[in-house]
């Protein structure tokens, strides 16, 4: 007999706020999966079964300063940008991060409100028994109304040995089912995910060369197999639940944490990405005896801005069903 225990994955997307009066709440999810094989001869099928237990708490964190505008830089064109409001009336919401893993997760997360809007905090748990290629949790089945929009072309299959590919091909099916243009590689990206990754820390930094996207962390997925992380758990696994909000310009809060990955996956005013990942032998915030793969996607313009999510997050066209082999 013998025992494994499967590494853990966590993803996390995290954005800049904006340069108006926001205030930011965090959510920390935490999940734990063992899988056990046994063998007894050698024709005997190995057998696994894995237990997740997930836990998720928002607080609020106290109000950020807007930083001063400037004219120094200006953004680099996209498709379909993110426009702000000049008017000193509207707060133009910050970005929403979030972060899961396969399994042992957690998750944070911020988002701008309104300077008058009340806290709140909450907490929920649940467990399943599931070999880890099953989803982690029950999902709703995805909303299968066509959509008027046409679809954008669907990307070609990528080589087995490109991480690059893997990256974009993994992003770029999913962004094709809901009508909004591919996303292209961008070296400074991979650069600043490289220079965090390489800290062997699991925590957010979107201050690298100079900020301005959001961002995406995971941990206990390898290089060679990356869409496991970005197809499995962050879009088949959270799709179903945004199906009750396509259309809504700003869907309830209360529930991101289980589509947060997702909506940014597929967010129309985002044009670019660039990830890295490391091996780390010890990966500070993260209890592991075990060198752990540590992943960091970042993503330009950053998505899951309040109030803007009917133009970007469209309705799927129902095309058919893809994941990653585990």
């Amino acid at each position: 007999m013998k025992s494994s225990v499967l590494l853990g994955l966590l993803c996390a997307a995290g954005a800049l706020a904006s340069p108006l009066d926001k205030r930011v709440y965090v959510t920390d999810v935490v999940v734990v999966t063992v899988t056990t094989t046994v063998t007894d001869e050698p024709t005997a099928a190995p057998t696994s079964t894995a237990v997740t237990s997930v836990v998720v708490t928002s607080e609020p964190v106290q109000k950020i300063p807007a930083p001063a505008p400037t004219s120094s830089q200006a953004p680099a064109p996209a498709p379909a940008p993110l426009v702000a409001s000049e008017q000193p009336a509207p707060e133009q919401p910050a970005p929403v991060a979030v972060s899961s893993s396969s399994t042992s997760t957690s998750f944070s997360s911020e988002t701008t409100q309104s300077s008058t809007a009340s806290a709140s905090s909450s907490a929920w748990t649940f467990s399943s028994a599931a070999t880890f290629s099953q989803t982690l949790a029950p999902v709703p089945a995805p909303a299968t109304t066509l959509s008027t929009t046409t679809a954008a072309p669907a990307p070609t299959s990528p080589l087995a040995s490109g991480y690059q590919s893997l990256i974009l091909y993994n992003h770029n099916i999913h962004r094709s089912n809901h009508s909004v243009d591919s996303l292209t590689w961008s070296a400074d990206l991979e650069a600043s995910a490289q220079a965090l990754a390489q800290k062997c820390v699991y925590q957010h930094d979107t201050s690298i060369n100079g900020g301005g996207y959001g961002q995406n962390i995971g941990y206990g997925i390898s290089a060679d197999n990356i869409g496991e992380m970005i197809t499995n758990l962050m879009y088949n696994n959270e799709e179903g639940y945004f199906s009750p909000y396509y259309g809504q310009s700003q869907p309830s809060m209360a529930d991101f944490d289980k589509w947060g990955h997702f909506t940014q996956i597929v967010w129309k005013g985002t044009t670019q990405v660039g990830c890295a990942t490391v091996i780390c032998n010890g990966l500070g915030n993260v209890d592991s005896s075990s060198p752990l793969p540590f992943t960091v996607c970042n993503y330009s313009p950053p998505g899951n801005y309040d109030g803007e999510y009917a133009d970007n997050v469209l309705e799927p066209l129902g095309q058919p069903f893809y994941a990653v082999s585990a």
